[in-house]
């Protein structure tokens, strides 16, 4: 049978299949040194099949749940002198992974922790266009609430049905806690779930380490903070789980 035309332009560009036994054995001495250096335990599969995946196409409703949830903390929380931005993106990248909410975010390695600055840029913008709040950083309080503060909940209540005990766990557990801490207890999360996504090996070295590998700015804690956190997080039941949504 003559060979397509598909059939000959693959073989000109070396996809075709030995059809002889002349062509088996150029085969053999082509790849007979080949070697295979990668090593194979590290081969992870499941990453590679969630990588071919197509990813969801973000929508206008992806925004604005992130938004109102946004909006709730901020609610919450104007009146203590302790919220800024720093403390808020903490928060939600806590209510995101703890709560394992599939939330449209991208939070990046920053010296701060997890942070993700086209979000911050852009509750500020819709706080101000829903007339929920004014971000003012040079004040005590750094949210001020405007004419129609609250009007988040409705939609609150229903983006976030069945989530609202752990949201609201999160943010009373750290309603006055200092912007430091905040930020020490998200970055320890932060590694901790590094370590779990990479089935490596848990305990406190190596996520000390990965911690201190974060970013030359972690050096301002100590070791002994950070096995406090751990510690506190171990016995609050407040770690990354399993993320059997994304698995």
């Amino acid at each position: 049978m003559e060979k397509s035309k598909i059939d000959e332009i693959l073989v000109s560009l070396g996809f075709g299949f030995p059809e002889s036994k002349n062509d088996n054995i150029a085969f053999e001495e082509t790849f007979e040194k080949y070697q295979f250096e990668a090593d194979a335990n590290k081969i992870d599969s499941e990453k590679i099949l969630k990588s071919l995946k197509p990813k969801k196409k973000v929508t206008n409703i992806d925004y604005h749940r992130r938004t109102v949830l946004a909006a709730e903390i901020v609610y919450k929380l104007h009146k203590e002198n302790t919220l800024g931005h720093l403390k808020l993106q903490k928060l939600i990248y806590l209510c995101q992974h703890s709560a394992q909410m599939d939330l449209y975010t991208n939070f990046l390695k920053q010296a701060m922790g997890p942070y993700d600055n086209r979000l911050m840029r852009s509750l500020d913008k819709q706080f101000k266009v829903n007339q929920w709040f004014q971000f003012s950083g040079g004040e005590y309080l750094k949210y001020q609430p405007l004419s129609k503060i609250g009007g988040h909940r409705e939609w609150y209540e229903k983006y976030f049905s069945n989530q609202l005990s752990e949201i609201e766990f999160i943010i009373e557990k750290f309603r006055i806690t200092k912007t430091k801490r905040v930020e020490l207890i998200a970055t320890v999360f932060a590694c901790w779930k590094e370590i779990i996504e990479e089935k490596q090996l848990f305990n406190n070295e190596i996520l000390i380490k990965k911690f201190y590998n974060w970013h030359p700015d972690k050096s301002k804690f100590s070791k002994q903070e950070i096995i406090d956190i751990i510690e506190w997080m171990k016995n609050e039941g407040f770690y990354p789980k399993i993320d059997l949504a994304s698995s």
